[in-house]
This record gives C-alpha cells, sequence and structure tokens, in this order.
C-alpha cells in the first residue's frame, strides 16, 4: 500500500464519523400541517424529526395571529417512545385564526436546530337563518 493511499484511508476514517456528529434534526411533518387549514382546531401539535431528538433540548411553542403565546401542556415522546417525534396538548379552544408553531429540537450532538411553520384555523361557517325567523316587512 503507497503512502497516498494509506493517508487517504486514514483521512476518511476520521471524516466518516466526525460528519455523523454534525448531523442536526430536520423537520421532516408536523400535525397540523404547516399551511394547513382546519376546520377543527387541533387539540395537539405534533414535530417529526429525521434523527431523535433530545426531548430535554427541546420546545413547543404555539403563537396566535397577535404572535402571543398560547398556552400548551408539558412537552412529550411520540407514541410508544418514538424519540423522533414530540408533541404538546393545547390547553382550551383555539379560537378561528393564524397560529405560528415554533419548535426547537436537539438531536444526539446537543445543537439545537430551530423553525417555524403557521396554520389556520377557518372560521366556522354563519349558521343559516331559517325563513322562520326572517323580519317580516
Amino acid at each position: 500500500m503507497t503512502r497516498f493511499t494509506a493517508a487517504l484511508l486514514l483521512s476518511l476514517a476520521i471524516i466518516a464519523p466526525a460528519r455523523k456528529a454534525v448531523a442536526h434534526p430536520r423537520l421532516v411533518s408536523a400535525s397540523p400541517a404547516a399551511n394547513g387549514h382546519l376546520a377543527v382546531a387541533p387539540v395537539e401539535i405534533s414535530v417529526t424529526f429525521n434523527e431523535n431528538v433530545t426531548l430535554a433540548l427541546s420546545k413547543l411553542t404555539l403563537l396566535n395571529a397577535t404572535r402571543q403565546p398560547v398556552a400548551l401542556d408539558s412537552l412529550r415522546s411520540g407514541s410508544g417512545g418514538d424519540s423522533k417525534t414530540f408533541l404538546a396538548r393545547t390547553i382550551g379552544t383555539l379560537a378561528a385564526g393564524r397560529y405560528t408553531v415554533k419548535w426547537q429540537a436537539a438531536g444526539s450532538d446537543g445543537h439545537p436546530m430551530r423553525g417555524e411553520f403557521s396554520f389556520v384555523v377557518d372560521a366556522p361557517p354563519a349558521p343559516l337563518k331559517s325563513p322562520a325567523s326572517a323580519p317580516r316587512r
């Protein structure tokens, strides 16, 4: 084996594990979906990443249309201990309007990644007035 080949193999052996260490969580899905329009307000916000996340270093914040925080229950892992997903239940009922979900997730290296997405809770349709309740002229 030549010195060049040995040096190349040694470099690859050093670089390959380091590439995995600098990987960061990337959002792959959310519920409600980004830019979604919902007829019914969600009772839970859920985000799923491409790799395991450390729950203790992760956050989920829900903001209303005026960017005021909306109360969420404690953050928890996905069903069955799914460590790629974390979620929180909403506290109370969400009114119609636009909401922004801000997330922070840290992978095995502890480095937090951040992002946000929005969804809209559509106003329920106005009830139809029956002909009997219409004012008479």
